[in-house]
């Protein structure tokens, strides 16, 4: 179980490198479900977190995150990450952590946990 949880954590650290919602297919299950901070209801299926990360992109195009330390237990990977990314000229940095139920290496649900206050203070300065 370490291999398949290390593997995994390797395929999120590159896809957040250089994130790109059309590789998303590679590290998510097209059933998934995803808790955001601030959305009522959960993101469900593929289609519709590959909108929200285009989204992000859009407003922030040199987003990234990287692996700041993660753990596995059975199937579920937790990751903790840091952020970064320009918001209106500034660079900010955030951090955060998924929590992700994983069936056959693809997560298919999913909680992200972080403080918007930062964006949010950054894009009203």
């Amino acid at each position: 179980m370490a291999d398949a949880h290390g593997d995994f954590v390797t395929r999120w650290a590159d896809f957040w490198a250089a994130p790109d919602p059309a590789r998303l297919g590679g590290l998510s299950a097209p059933d998934i479900v995803l808790r955001w901070p601030g959305r009522a209801e959960p993101i469900r299926g593929l289609e519709s977190w590959s909108q929200q990360v285009a989204g992000a992109l859009a407003r922030f195009p040199d987003l990234r995150l990287e692996v700041v330390a993660d753990a596995g237990n059975r199937s579920v990977s937790f990751i903790a990450w840091r952020a970064g990314a320009t918001v209106e000229g500034r660079p900010v940095q955030w951090e955060g952590v998924d929590r992700m139920e994983l069936r056959d290496g693809l997560v298919v649900d999913s909680t992200v946990v972080f403080d918007t206050a930062a964006l949010r203070a950054a894009a009203t300065e």
